[in-house]
């Protein structure tokens, strides 16, 4: 290799780490200040807020906590919330593997899976505009305009990314073990819950990861369904500090505040167990 080839090649590599750092420093910044917009604005009044939006507080004002946690309603959303997350989120660990499971091993023998798997997937690919006014009135015509209701809206809506999901990695999934079971003598069921299933929890993981951050924090789907004040949600409680000529912000950035401990805290318990389940399915894979 000529000298200056060395250099040049060195040059270029110096350059593309220093993109990548700034990349990195840029993405940085952008996920770090609304966190600290958030923060900061909880411990402002509203005046303070108003003079300097950027600035650090004077003063650490807990008027906004106590108006907030004071607040009854606060509570009951808080409750619909965690309700309706948790009950998503348990059916779709339960029912996307097991509707997974029979599209992705029977799909490429058989012409019907093959038919519902991309049907299923055409779901994709319809905007929620479309099917927004006729789901209102199926629901409202089935008595479901409720915490029921809602769940089952965001089961649905889970079916065709969850099915998609699961399908492609049970392809990494060794048949030859369900094949020895089934020699044993093992149901269908059993070979599912207790060999397939455990393999699934990295997609599973990742499949509640990322729904958990979107039911939690849905606000347009909560104001269809529910109609009533006792089903409010946390992101339904937040906007009603929104009124007609002014918008409280000290209140609606402690609701949102207050609504990122729980979050925050399911990440930071479930962390380990999260790479544990990853690690061990790359393993078991």
């Amino acid at each position: 290799m000529q000298p200056g080839k060395g250099k040049t090649t060195m040059k270029m590599r110096t350059g593309v780490k220093a993109l990548i750092y700034l990349l990195l420093i840029l993405g940085s910044l952008v996920i770090a200040l609304p966190i600290y917009l958030t923060v900061v604005s909880v411990f402002k009044t509203r005046g303070e807020l108003a003079a300097h939006f950027f600035a650090l507080p004077q003063t650490l004002y807990l008027g906004n906590l106590r108006q907030i946690l004071e607040n009854r309603e606060f509570y009951t959303a808080l409750t619909n919330s965690l309700i309706i997350t948790v009950s998503s989120l348990a059916v779709m660990a339960l029912m996307l593997p097991m509707l997974a499971y029979p599209i992705a091993r029977r799909m490429k023998s058989s012409r019907f899976y093959r038919f519902l798997y991309f049907f299923i997937l055409t779901g994709l690919f319809i905007p929620f505009q479309v099917r927004m006014m006729p789901l209102i009135r199926l629901l409202n015509e089935m008595g479901l305009l409720n915490q029921g209701g809602v769940v089952l809206v965001y089961l649905g809506y889970s079916v065709c990314e969850g099915v998609f999901l699961f399908a492609s990695f049970m392809g990494s999934v060794p048949e030859e073990l369900e094949e020895s079971a089934t020699i044993d003598g093992a149901s269908t069921a059993q070979i599912f819950f207790q060999i397939v299933f455990p393999l699934l929890r990295p997609m599973t993981a990742t499949v509640l990861i990322k729904n958990t951050l979107w039911v939690w924090n849905d606000f347009f789907m909560p104001m269809l369904v529910l109609n009533k004040a006792e089903y409010r949600t946390l992101p339904l409680f937040q906007y009603n500090f929104q009124s007609e000529y002014a918008v409280e912000y000290p209140l609606v950035f402690t609701t949102f505040f207050l609504s990122m401990i729980p979050i925050m805290l399911v990440y930071i318990v479930m962390q380990k167990q999260i790479i544990g389940g990853m690690m061990a399915g790359a393993v078991k894979g």
